[in-house]
């Protein structure tokens, strides 16, 4: 800890240096006071892969750097800057300090979830050249990488499942395979529509189980050769510079339904999360592993004893936008509703790590359900963004991009500019790859160029909460306790950590309102204020502006 603060001195004192050396290049002034009202240079104090902000990218959509209308590794260099460009005296970069990166695998779908073999990438993206290229970028800008992995299932052209096709292969029980009789089975099973067990196309009589459909089977994790080829699945990759890993259809790999009557499902899913959880850190100690578990906090709680760390669902699409749509912050309500999910992960796990996010790729885009409303979408990134544990921002949250409630609507191509008129994008890097045209969901959403130019954009704040958690320990490192502001419109807590507290205001409503700071926040400064026109901090007395945030920081 004490590390990362004389880190920050020397890169203080290093800024200081450019300044008075006529010579040399000069610098930003860094951590200059400006950084409370206005987007200025601060020092990161971020540096683990599990500190900071992460931004979720799809491959596919987010650069083209080959002209095929399709992302890929390069695409994404290219744009690594517009990201984070490893420079805390410059104010161009969002700040992110890791990437999650969405299915690289190759595979016959345009998602990547239905896996053909985990030790490639899909061809599409690149090479594995360019996969290690990318990592070797990321890493000299402080910039951690984790990709998503599929322990659940594979495609059915994954050669470890043609191979269990064959009863005498060894591979067989790597995968749910059972006949009409099979005893301890529901054969008739159904999920989410569709039968659970498939019949084989080539060995009729013979069916696989596939919770999310025929060409995903998934994997008997009972088998100890396949826990095993797991493993080292993950430290190829760790091996390659990989920070962690994203942890798709976590709560699934044990559901009931597909293993025989009597299997305790949550508990053996449990004890394989903590297995291979534990088996990453004996690679790289400071691996950070996160998991989808699309399920209620009872739920995510005790899989969290395993996993390490949870995406924190409901908190977005409800808790957030729903206080924002009724304009109404209840008796502290979003802090308590927090503070309570939380208390039972620490029941389940004392070294939990929260993982906060507004909408992913499998949810309608935030920025739909608050009608592009701009200053709401500031007031829930700063909700999201200043909670505890490590955000996730999905690609275009921060340029308000929009999405149907189809799954290929939310993957749309990242706007970098505007069309030009000739029907085709200004930016070279632009990707053309989906079918559902941008024109029926983003007709109005202003792209990158179109917002960095403006000093009020919602590109521009994320700019400012960014660097503000990555540089107070408290945010980025704290625990959250609500503290009751005393008023109905404002979302209310305290975050705090050996090194610093902080105690953080958003205003849900549209009108300034007056806080009269509490005791336990009292000798705090005034460490950001969204809106310096409508805003102050004077004396025991904070306005929080209109869909505002103040946040007030000390020991």
């Amino acid at each position: 800890m004490k590390k990362n603060y004389c880190a920050g001195i020397a890169l203080f004192s290093v800024a200081l240096m450019f300044l008075s050396c006529g010579s040399a290049p000069k610098k930003a002034a860094l951590d200059s006071g400006a950084e409370i009202t206005s987007l200025a240079p601060v020092t990161r104090l971020a540096s683990k892969p599990y500190e900071g902000v992460y931004y979720s990218l799809f491959v596919r959509s987010f650069a083209d750097s080959n002209g095929d209308g399709i992302g890929d590794f390069n695409g994404i260099i290219a744009k690594l800057d517009y990201l984070n460009d490893g420079d805390d005296s410059t104010t161009s970069d969002l700040g992110i300090t890791g990437i999650w990166l969405l299915p690289i695998f190759p595979s016959p779908s345009y998602h990547g979830y239905d896996v053909d073999d985990y030790y490639a990438v899909n061809p599409d993206y690149g090479t594995m050249e360019d996969f290690e290229r990318l990592l070797r970028e990321c890493d000299k800008r402080g910039i951690s990488v984790i990709i998503d992995m599929t322990c659940n299932h594979s495609s059915t052209y994954n050669e470890w499942f043609t191979a269990s096709r064959n009863k005498d292969d060894p591979h067989r029980t790597w995968y749910h395979w059972i006949t009409p009789d099979t005893p301890g089975y529901n054969f008739g099973a159904k999920i989410w529509g569709h039968n659970l067990w498939n019949e084989d196309f080539k060995f009729k009589g013979e069916y696989y189980a596939g919770e999310f459909g025929r060409h995903m089977p998934d994997f008997n994790l009972d088998d100890p050769a396949l826990r095993e080829e797991f493993k080292r699945v993950m430290k190829f990759w760790l091996d390659k510079g990989v920070a962690g890993f994203r942890y798709d259809a976590a709560g699934h790999v044990y559901d009931s339904i597909k293993y025989p009557a009597g299997t305790q499902s949550t508990a053996s899913a449990v004890k394989w999360w903590k297995e291979i959880v534990d088996y990453n850190k004996s690679v790289y100690p400071d691996t950070y592993n996160v998991g989808e578990v699309w399920d209620t906090n009872s739920i995510r709680a005790q899989y969290i004893a395993g996993l390490g760390s949870d995406f924190h669902f409901d908190m977005g699409d409800k808790y957030i936008v729903e206080q924002l749509k009724y304009e109404d912050a209840g008796k502290n309500t979003y802090a308590n509703m927090l503070a309570s999910d939380l208390g039972r992960y620490a029941q389940s796990n004392p070294d939990y790590i929260d993982a906060p996010f507004l909408s992913n790729h499998d949810q309608p885009r935030v920025a739909g359900l608050l009608s592009g409303s701009t200053e709401k979408l500031k007031c829930a990134a700063a909700m999201y963004l200043l909670a505890e544990g490590v955000p996730f921002m999905y690609y275009g949250e921060e340029i308000a991009m929009k999405s149907g409630t189809k799954d290929e609507t939310k993957r749309t191509p990242m706007l970098w500019n505007k069309t030009g008129s000739d029907g085709k994008p200004r930016d070279r890097y632009q990707t053309t790859w989906s079918a559902e045209s941008d024109s029926i969901y983003n007709k109005k959403t202003l792209s990158v160029a179109e917002l960095e130019k403006d000093p009020g954009s919602l590109l521009q704040y994320y700019k400012r909460l960014i660097r503000l958690r990555t540089s107070h320990p408290a945010l980025f490192r704290g625990r959250l306790s609500p503290l009751d502001s005393g008023q109905d419109g404002i979302a209310s807590w305290l975050m705090t950590c050996d090194e610093e507290r902080a105690f953080v205001m958003c205003n849900v409503t549209s009108a300034p309102i007056t806080v009269r700071i509490p005791v336990e926040a009292a000798g705090m400064t005034a460490a950001f204020i969204s809106d310096a026109a409508t805003g102050s901090v004077t004396g025991e007395t904070v306005v929080v502006p209109a869909f505002g945030t103040v946040v007030l920081a000390g020991k």
